[in-house]
C-alpha cells in the first residue's frame, strides 16, 4: 500500500534516509511556489539546482496526445533509458506494462496535488536492474492548471534481486502539497 504520509512531520523527517539531493530539489521547488500550493512552470528555473540538472526531468500533460510529454531530460536521465526521451510520451519511455499504474499515479499528483517519493530496486525497460530513488513534484500553467510534473531522479546499478517487481506501492511516501 502507498504509504500517505503522518501529519504534523516535516517532510525530512518523513522522508528520513532520503538522499540530500532530494531535499535540495525539494526546497527549490518550495522556493518557486511562493505562497501558491505548486509553482508556475515559468516560476521553476531548472539552473537554480543547476548541479542536479543531469538528474532532473520534466513532463507536460498534453491534452492532444492523451499522455504525457518528456519536455526536459538531463544526461543521467538519458543515460539511465539508454537513449533521449525528449519529445516521448510517458507510453514511450515506459512502456505498455508500467503505463497504465504511472499514468494513475501522476495523475494522482496533479489532481490531488501532492508529492510523490519513492526508492526502489527497479528495471528500466529491458536495461539493467537499477536502484532508484525519485521525487515527483506538480506544476501548473500560467493560468494554474496543474499540467506538469517536474522530478529528480537518482540512479545507480545495485545487485538486486531482480524478481522483485517494479513500482512496488510500500515503497512511495505522498504528502499533499498543502502539507510541504
Amino acid at each position: 500500500m502507498t504509504k500517505i504520509a503522518p501529519l504534523g512531520a516535516s517532510v525530512e523527517a518523513r522522508l528520513a534516509g532520503a538522499d540530500s539531493r532530494i531535499f535540495v530539489f525539494l526546497q527549490a521547488w518550495r522556493m518557486a511556489r511562493g505562497d501558491l500550493v505548486m509553482p508556475l512552470r515559468n516560476a521553476f528555473d531548472p539552473m537554480t539546482v543547476r548541479g542536479l540538472l543531469p538528474y532532473l526531468w520534466i513532463y507536460r500533460f498534453d491534452p492532444d496526445r492523451d499522455d504525457y510529454v518528456v519536455r526536459l531530460a538531463g544526461e543521467e536521465i538519458n543515460n539511465a533509458w539508454g537513449r533521449s526521451i525528449k519529445g516521448l510520451t510517458m507510453r514511450e519511455v515506459v512502456g505498455d506494462q508500467d503505463y497504465p499504474i504511472m499514468r494513475e499515479r501522476w495523475d494522482t499528483i496533479l489532481g490531488t496535488p501532492l508529492i510523490h517519493y519513492g526508492a526502489s530496486s527497479e528495471r528500466l525497460s529491458a536495461l539493467d536492474t537499477r536502484r532508484a530513488e525519485r521525487m515527483l513534484t506538480p506544476l501548473a500553467d500560467n493560468d494554474g492548471t496543474p499540467n506538469h510534473i517536474l522530478g529528480i531522479s537518482l540512479y545507480r546499478i545495485s545487485p538486486t534481486d531482480t524478481s522483485h517487481p517494479s513500482l512496488e506501492p510500500e515503497d512511495i511516501t505522498q504528502i499533499p502539497c498543502s502539507e510541504v
